[in-house]
């Protein structure tokens, strides 16, 4: 029997999210639940890795490149300031009112971050790789570039499947992340409506990817000060 090819395209995307983003924080957390810098860098390396070496062979598979998730410098100037430009807002969002209202230093994403960044300069400076590499890097090269840019070439009609990529998008990246909560779910939605609008609205990596580089070392920074 041949399997269709959005059957095919949608088991391997599904299939790539667990294995590039499920399982290598679920081993660390198995074989070294105190969370050492190590680990963290190792979480990061295991997730862009792995996400770079799925998403290589499928290009290579069906005679794309790199351009077709959107890897590219033009106008990068411009994307990283728009990029900038989401960040306070989503603080002032996620410090002002949503952790507040969640908890504040008893909310489980405030305790991750602490717990991660217990070993002094060195553990947040690994949290930082992790949240940079792992988040800014790895995740929007897949959730973006590769769903959002590469996988609708391959439907006949591409640009539905774009409209259908974008929410799968948006809800499977709040789904990997494991909200513990009403609000960290929202906070995560938000999360994933930023980087999905960026790569939409310029077609490019860069935005998404700064953006959420720069909201990660930002939350790390914020979450330190407020209740480190």
């Amino acid at each position: 029997m041949v399997i269709p090819v959005p059957v095919r395209t949608a088991g391997l995307f599904l299939a790539g999210s667990l294995i590039c983003f499920v399982v290598p924080p679920l081993a660390a957390g198995l074989f070294a639940a105190d969370g050492t810098p190590v680990v963290l860098l190792a979480v990061a390396g295991a997730e862009l890795v792995s996400a770079v070496l799925l998403i290589t062979w499928w290009l290579r598979r069906h005679g794309f490149d790199h351009r077709t998730l959107g890897l590219t410098s033009r106008h990068w100037r411009r994307d990283t300031l728009i990029a900038a430009a989401t960040v306070p807002p989503r603080l002032l969002l996620e410090f002002g009112v949503l952790l507040p209202a969640s908890g504040g230093a008893a909310n489980p994403e405030v305790q991750e971050i602490l717990r991660m960044t217990t070993g002094g300069a060195v553990a947040v400076a690994a949290a930082l790789v992790l949240g940079v590499v792992g988040g800014g890097i790895a995740e929007e090269l897949y959730f973006r570039g590769f769903l959002l840019g590469a996988i609708p070439h391959r439907f006949t009609r591409p640009r539905v499947a774009l409209r259908v990529a974008a929410v799968v998008s948006v809800l499977l990246f709040g789904l990997l992340h494991l909200p513990a909560n009403a609000l960290n779910a929202l906070s995560i939605a938000v999360a994933g409506l930023v980087y999905t609008g960026l790569f939409l609205a310029t077609r490019r990596l860069t935005a998404a990817v700064v953006a959420h580089a720069l909201w990660n070392t930002a939350a790390v920074g914020a979450v330190l000060v407020s209740y480190g």
